[in-house]
């Protein structure tokens, strides 16, 4: 008799560690490893480089990674190849266009082949060439048409209801920033209060991040709860 066993489920909290690199020519594009992204001369002082949280369900991760950890278990480690069509896509040819090099100089833009342009609308596009007045522009994943391969290990798995809140406030605002919170939860886990640190009383759009952290939290983690932020005033707010 055939079956499967799935190992983890939607809505499991697995923090991960991997390294990736394209299957054609074993160059590493991505980890979550310091070491290793020194060795693959890769590394930049604006990653934090430590294990990532993946919610299952969530689909923050390419769908062949977050396939394959659902068949994984605590502590274990393999290797997977990624086809194109569930790693960044097949390449789209309307997605390469041609555009005036005046109008990019225009947006203090100075292209030169294998350049990465973002724009105001979040887009971001290779530049292919630049020939004359014309440039060349992909607008397809770089990795797009890639088999990719990562060696991925599940380095922890959370189960408390407050440790998933807390990683839930560390995925929006940054683990020593999340760290300010107070984490209040009822025993029946029917009422979440949050304490809100003074410093965030005025930040702009954090009603926003509220929103998206209370949205998360009842998606994700308790999904019977009522979440309360909690603000609290007094003399030595105004100093």
């Amino acid at each position: 008799m055939n079956f499967e066993i799935q190992m983890f489920k939607d809505k499991d909290f697995v923090y991960i560690d991997y390294v990736a690199k394209v299957k054609d020519t074993g160059e590493i594009f991505d980890t979550t490893i310091e070491e290793e992204a020194k060795k693959a001369n890769i590394y930049s002082n604006n990653v934090k480089y430590e294990p990532k949280l993946v919610i299952l369900g969530e689909h923050s991760i390419i769908s062949g990674l977050e396939e394959a950890i659902y068949q994984m278990n605590a502590g274990e480690e393999k290797e997977v190849e990624i086809p194109p069509e569930k790693a960044y896509g097949k390449k789209d040819p309307t997605k390469v266009r041609i555009v005036s090099l005046g109008d990019l100089k225009k947006r203090g833009v100075n292209p030169y082949p294998n350049m990465m342009v973002r724009f105001t609308d979040g887009s971001v596009a290779t530049v292919k060439s630049v020939t004359g007045g014309r440039v060349v522009l992909d607008f397809n994943h770089p990795l797009a048409d890639k088999t990719v391969i990562y060696k991925v290990k599940v380095v922890k798995v959370l189960q408390d209801e407050k440790d998933k809140v807390k990683a839930v406030l560390e995925k929006w605002l940054g683990k020593n920033n999340a760290d300010k919170f107070g984490i209040e939860l009822g025993e029946d886990k029917k009422n979440l209060k949050i304490t809100v640190p003074k410093d965030y009383y005025k930040v702009e759009d954090f009603q926003l991040v509220i929103y998206m952290l209370a949205r998360d939290i009842i998606n994700y983690v308790l999904p019977e709860s009522v979440v309360s932020f909690i603000e609290n005033f007094q003399k030595d707010t105004f100093s």
